[in-house]
Parts: C-alpha cells; sequence; structure tokens
C-alpha cells in the first residue's frame, strides 16, 4: 500500500526510488517473496500514480488556458498559468523519467500563454 491504513501501518522505503509504502506488522515474519521484485512493483505503482496525476493536471491547465483565450479572462489565464502541475514535477524528478517531446511540446505551447 502507498498510504497507511488500519491494516498496512508499517512503513517501508524502497532501496532505489526511496519510494514509501505500507505493510503489515507481521510482513518480515511472513513474506516469502522476492523483496527486490515487492520493491520494483511498488515503485511501478507509484510512477503510474504520478502519471495518472500528471495527466489529470495537465489537461485541467489545458482546459483554463483555453477558457481564457476564448473569454480574454486575464485573472483565469493568470489562474492557468499558476495552476499546479505538482505530480509532473515529481516525476521529471524520478531518475529515468525525462520528459518526452511530446511532454516538451506541451510545456513549450503553454509557456507561450504565459
Amino acid at each position: 500500500m502507498l498510504k497507511p491504513n488500519t491494516q498496512y501501518e508499517t512503513h517501508m522505503k524502497t532501496s532505489n526510488l526511496k519510494t514509501s509504502f505500507y505493510v503489515k506488522t507481521d510482513f518480515p515474519q511472513i513474506f516469502t517473496g522476492s523483496l527486490s521484485k515487492l520493491e520494483k512493483t511498488v515503485e511501478a505503482e507509484y510512477m503510474d500514480m504520478l502519471r495518472n496525476s500528471c495527466h489529470r493536471e495537465k489537461i485541467t491547465k489545458a482546459k483554463l488556458f483555453m477558457k481564457a483565450k476564448y473569454s480574454s479572462n486575464t485573472q483565469l489565464r493568470k489562474k492557468a498559468a499558476d495552476y499546479s502541475t505538482e505530480s509532473c514535477q515529481l516525476l521529471e524528478q524520478l531518475p529515468g523519467q525525462g520528459r518526452s517531446e511530446a511532454e516538451k511540446q506541451f510545456r513549450d505551447f503553454y509557456q507561450d500563454w504565459e
């Protein structure tokens, strides 16, 4: 689990990306699988979550820019420019997750609006 709950409350971190995840209290006694495979799965789930969140943030930001463009609303344009894409920023900071060409074009497009 990436977030704690009443069943998964023991905090652990992956050795590669230092991604936090939570396991049952008796995890060390009952887990017989490969810890490295488990950590890779946790990291893949975390990156998928960030990608999905980043995609939603980009769509929201694009909609705000379009509304601002067609309404000539400078306050809405500022809101769009200031809209946080925190998940995208976190994703960019992960090793091997540099921006693709499409992401660069997306960013360049919106920087022209600011």
